[in-house]
């Protein structure tokens, strides 16, 4: 018999409204001696089956909802789920050489995150069930998706609180350095085995184009928290006279200088390798003038506790950037933080506005590439939230 969680009856579950995780607060009993990544039946006090999912005692997540109906999670139901995530993506970003295949809870395959990058893949498992799975599915993706070599990004902080270790290497092929590949309309340097999460970000591609279309003849652009540099390459591709990207990790800025000689723009692109913040204060206070600036700043609210401090920060570069526009310049803002929804970060915008004597009008609302496709009954599966506000006279 398959082992068993039922749900404690005092508690009102979100789980029963869609979402896809039960806490270990929430389960009043385990039925049988389940070992992490083992899947189990959800149970609601009365002993019906709700669900199924990867169980895992060692995490908060107690279980990760995979299906609601009755059904063996072997190979043939990982196979199938890995090939409708891919088909999908296959219909809404055709031709494109990055992309995110598999987004976890997205794809509901929760803790398998799959990018790949023209003939490469890499794999992240965030979950037991999944890391208990990893070379099933190694054999499923040779299957489908036929890459030059698999590589495995398991050295991230959340593996730790799963009770799982930390790992990166070669799980097919041969990986022999950096590759070159097209993100958006730009070539970047990627090498999958660096520290930045999977090689290059894949959930801004489609908004480097996207704000691109406020660029104007010979504009002066501003990209800060520039990693390699997207907003402001794609900015100069536009039309941009000049684009200044700030960054504080040297081998991003070193990426960037590679894409924008590749793309042809490099005597246009100023980098500086220094932080962001100490930046924007020296710019702002030398009155320098730019017609569109982006902020795209790393999270800065990794928990609840954290989130007052969070907007205190992004207040601070937000009025900072909005002194250095005049009537007419657009900011580009972005936050990947869930801890902080839309809602919060527009206050904090408006706030800041206020303080810089500016009057805003919103353009445009963004999220993450539709390669990272979000769960409406999960609000965790949408944590990159973005807006292009432009600056009115008043």
């Amino acid at each position: 018999m398959l082992p068993a969680v039922t749900l404690n009856r005092r508690i009102a579950h979100r789980m029963l409204q869609g979402h896809v995780w039960v806490y270990s607060s929430e389960i009043e009993r385990v039925h049988g001696a389940p070992a992490p990544g083992d899947v189990v039946a959800v149970l609601d006090h009365g002993g019906r089956p709700l669900a199924w999912g990867f169980y895992n005692p060692t995490s908060k997540i107690a279980v990760r909802i995979l299906t609601r109906r009755e059904c063996s999670i072997d190979r043939e139901f990982l196979r199938e789920r890995i090939k409708n995530a891919i088909a999908h993506r296959d219909a809404i970003l055709p031709g494109r050489p990055a992309r995110r295949l598999v987004n976890s809870e997205g794809d509901l395959l929760p803790g398998l995150i799959v990018d790949q990058y023209a003939d490469v893949l890499v794999v992240q498992c965030t979950t037991a069930g999944i890391d208990k799975r990893l070379s099933v599915i190694v054999e499923i993706l040779c299957e489908l998706v036929h890459p030059r070599a698999i590589i495995e990004r398991n050295d991230i902080p959340i593996r730790v609180h799963e009770g799982l270790e930390q790992r990166t290497g070669v799980l097919f092929g041969a990986h022999e350095g950096p590759i070159r590949v097209r993100v958006g309309d730009v070539e970047f340097p990627c090498d999958p085995l660096n520290p930045h999460k999977t090689g290059l970000y894949l959930d801004q591609q489609m908004t480097w184009q996207a704000v691109a279309n406020f660029v104007r003849p010979a504009a002066r652009v501003l990209d800060v928290f520039c990693h390699m540099g997207g907003f402001a390459l794609h900015a100069l591709r536009a039309g941009a006279g000049q684009a200044t990207a700030i960054d504080s990790a040297q081998e991003s800025i070193n990426g960037a200088k590679l894409a924008a000689t590749w793309a042809g723009v490099g005597d246009r692109l100023t980098t500086r390798c220094e932080n962001a913040f100490d930046v924007l204060k020296e710019l702002d206070a030398a009155g320098k003038r730019f017609d569109v600036i982006i902020l795209d700043p790393p999270s800065f609210s990794r928990s609840k506790a954290t989130v007052e401090g969070a907007l205190r920060g992004y207040k601070e570069i937000h009025l900072r950037a909005l002194r250095m526009l005049d009537p007419g310049g657009v900011l580009a803002t972005f936050s990947c933080s869930h801890h902080i929804n839309a809602q919060a970060y527009m206050e904090m915008i408006v706030d800041a506005a206020n303080d810089a004597h500016r009057l805003l009008r919103r353009e445009a609302i963004y999220g993450a590439s539709p390669d990272h496709p979000v769960l409406p009954a999960v609000p965790e599966s949408e944590y990159l939230k973005g807006f292009a506000l432009r600056v009115l006279a008043g």
